[in-house]
């Protein structure tokens, strides 16, 4: 066992798992809806400083500031048979979300200035499998690569998995972050997009497997925060490596009791945010050190 982690575990002896004697963990994904007096802050510090933690992470504090998902497929996936790659729409986005959180695969957001990058990207993570979903001119270039077109349809999703999805609408875009977090490999989700349909095309041909992938996180994984605003490829990513990600309402810690719950005792970590809304990490991590002030 690395020392980091049995330091972490003889702690967690120590405490006799105090916390676990006052009923539910106060750090949930609905902390953000909880009355300000409802709010233990000590508490939440005490389940941050428990927590198990993945050495890789431990003392820590990262802020993601790529907004294609170059940098968060890397933070999260050493390796990864199958990589998925969307258009910049929303209606994309959350398909790709759909797909990647099922079967924990990374994702990346198309852009032409980042093209480079990402055939690099595919390359250190060792992709055989390509998924492409939207308007985004890659093809397959000496059979090096199996590339896959999307048809944009359910049946498909079912071809990719072998397992019936039930759909879900997102009725309004400020909402998309939230949904993708709350997405459970275990579940079947396909989200869509009230505002924005995804292109269909129709196909005949039955579309290949999409190997699922071991959780990548050992339920050790840091504290993930996000916002509304942050790149949809990073919250998909972190969530579909096993993650739980907070969406604050601010990413100011220090500016809600909630975020300074969130945040309680990571000011040197481990802790990833997932937006450059965060600022640097020396921006961040004097925010936490603030805290909440009554």
């Amino acid at each position: 066992m690395p020392v980091a982690l049995l330091l972490v575990v003889t702690a967690l002896g120590a405490a006799g798992c105090s916390s676990l004697g006052r009923g539910e963990p106060i750090l949930t994904q609905d902390i953000t809806a909880l009355p300000e007096a409802d709010i233990d802050l000590a508490r939440a510090s005490e389940e941050n400083r428990l927590r198990l933690i993945d050495p890789q992470f431990a003392n820590e504090v990262t802020v993601v500031g790529d907004r294609w998902g170059i940098d968060s497929a890397r933070l999260f996936f050493k390796e990864s048979n199958t990589l998925i790659l969307a258009e910049e729409t929303d209606a994309a986005a959350l398909r790709a979300a759909t797909l990647s959180v099922s079967q924990r695969v990374p994702m990346v957001t198309y852009d032409a200035s980042i093209r480079p990058q990402i055939s690099q990207l595919l390359t250190d993570l060792d992709v055989d499998q390509l998924l492409v979903i939207g308007n985004v001119p890659w093809a397959s270039q000496n059979g090096q690569l199996e590339v896959i077109h999307d048809p944009g349809n359910t049946k498909a999703l079912g071809e990719y998995t072998a397992f019936r999805f039930t759909s879900k609408v997102v009725m309004k875009r400020e909402r998309m972050v939230d949904n993708i977090a709350r997405l459970d490999s275990s579940t079947k989700t396909e989200l869509k997009a009230a505002w924005e349909p995804l292109p269909q095309h129709i196909t005949k041909e039955k579309m290949p497997a999409i190997p699922a992938q071991a959780r990548r996180d050992a339920q050790m994984a840091p504290v993930i925060v996000a916002t509304a605003e942050s790149p949809l490829a990073n919250v998909v990513n972190a969530t579909a490596y096993g993650g739980t990600v907070f969406v604050m309402t601010e990413p100011d810690p220090s500016a809600t009791k909630a975020g300074a719950a969130i945040t309680a005792g990571l000011s040197e970590g481990p802790i990833v945010a997932l937006g450059p809304e965060f600022g640097s990490v020396t921006e961040f991590t004097h925010k936490i050190t603030q805290g909440w002030k009554e």
